[in-house]
């Protein structure tokens, strides 16, 4: 009995218990320890687009039937390239005619008159666009400069992609003078008109008058 007893307790004792390692908890891969999940789906913001525009026509005035001779340059001053942009130009809203150069043409009547460009912009570049309009007669409602003259307004902007709002801008005016001088001169005339009229209706009342007035006299 004694025997198998310490046989048992032997026994026990030689064979190996649980082991350490095993029932230690294992540290994750390498691959686990990544990044918290916002990080992973994070993007790189697109580069900020950096463009100038600046329109001029070389003048500071105007007049109805003259041409205007528009330059327009578009300044990339950004490190990468802007594809697809959109350079569209507001014709003066008493343009007539218009006339672009690898533009296509909007609008047919007055205050309508547009003319749009697509172009890619490389890093850095400059581009040039040209474009003319012919005024005809001014409106009363095109905006007020000085005393008897108005102004014909021409804007540029440029769009990128597809976004309604412009991401640079620039404008020309040019000062129109009155020309409605005509319709002044006939109203003068009408005033001596009526001042002559006046005159030989009461004219030979008033020299009768004077007449009797010093026959009145004593001599």
């Amino acid at each position: 009995m004694r025997t198998a007893v310490v046989c048992a307790l032997l026994c026990a004792a030689a064979l190996p218990g649980p082991s350490a390692a095993a029932s230690a908890p294992q540290a994750p891969p390498a691959a686990a320890q990544a990044a918290p999940p916002a990080a992973r789906y994070t993007t790189q913001a697109p580069p900020a687009v950096s463009v100038t525009v600046a329109v001029t026509d070389g003048r500071d005035d105007a007049e109805a039937g003259k041409r205007l001779d528009y330059r327009i340059t578009v300044h990339n001053l950004g490190s990468t390239a802007v594809h697809g942009a959109r350079i569209e130009q507001e014709m003066p809203a008493t343009t007539t005619s218009a006339t672009a150069p690898g533009a296509t043409l909007e609008g047919r009547g007055e205050r309508e008159q547009k003319a749009v460009w697509h172009s890619d912009l490389p890093a850095h570049d400059i581009q040039v666009f040209t474009a003319s309009a012919v005024l005809g007669d001014r409106h009363d409602d095109t905006g007020s400069a000085a005393p008897g003259t108005l102004r014909a307004a021409s804007t540029v902007c440029v769009y990128v992609g597809e976004s309604f709002a412009p991401t640079a801008c620039s404008g020309d005016l040019d000062d129109l003078p009155e020309t409605h001088a005509e319709a002044g001169g006939g109203n003068g005339w009408v005033g001596w008109a009526v001042a002559a009229a006046a005159t030989a209706l009461f004219g030979p009342g008033v020299v009768r008058a004077v007449r009797r007035r010093r026959a009145a006299q004593p001599r």
